[in-house]
């Protein structure tokens, strides 16, 4: 159960605790939840994040 939107870290309404996401951003559920497998898997936060396409790369030309 989370108390604040997983993206946003707004405080969540009762009805969205379940999902984790507030309402402008329940429509990365599917993201969160492969993130949250890849996690499972023993994928570091940051890898699962770039695969489940809730993180860009680093971009080579910062350098």
């Amino acid at each position: 159960m989370y108390h604040y939107c997983r993206e946003c870290r707004r405080a969540l309404e009762k009805a969205d605790q379940h999902q984790g996401l507030c309402p402008e951003h329940s429509f990365l559920a599917d993201d969160w939840h492969r993130f949250d497998i890849l996690r499972e898997e023993g994928h570091s936060t940051y890898a699962a994040k770039l695969m489940a396409g809730l993180a860009d790369p680093p971009d080579p030309d910062d350098d």
